[in-house]
Order: structure tokens, then C-alpha cells, then sequence
């Protein structure tokens, strides 16, 4: 994770819940209005947490 951490920082984590409800999932086409609409200013931040988001609701192979 960016910054050396495991653990997801919360205001980083709302940002990324945000984003994803925004999007309706990881869309990357809408991933830069989205960062901007938001003020997002770590974008590496955000799809490190989208990419937990997506992994969580992954169910089975």
C-alpha cells in the first residue's frame, strides 16, 4: 500500500467508497473526472483502495 501501511487510512477509504458509488464500480474511463470531482490528490491512493473495494465484493473464482 502507498505509505507504507496495511491499514486503510478512513478519509482515504471514504474517498474511495465515494468514487466507487459515483462510478458504479472501477471504471477507469471515469476514474479521472471522478478523482477531480472529488479533490482527490493521491490518485495511486485511491486506485490502491478502489482495488480493495473490488476485491472485497469478489466472490469465487
Amino acid at each position: 500500500m502507498p505509505g507504507g501501511t496495511n491499514q486503510p487510512q478512513p478519509d482515504q477509504l471514504k474517498l474511495a467508497v465515494d468514487a466507487w458509488n459515483i462510478m458504479g464500480g472501477l471504471d477507469w474511463a471515469g476514474l479521472p473526472v471522478v478523482a477531480e470531482l472529488l479533490g482527490v490528490q493521491d490518485i495511486e491512493s485511491l486506485i490502491y483502495h478502489l482495488k480493495l473495494i473490488r476485491d472485497q465484493n469478489h466472490v469465487g473464482p
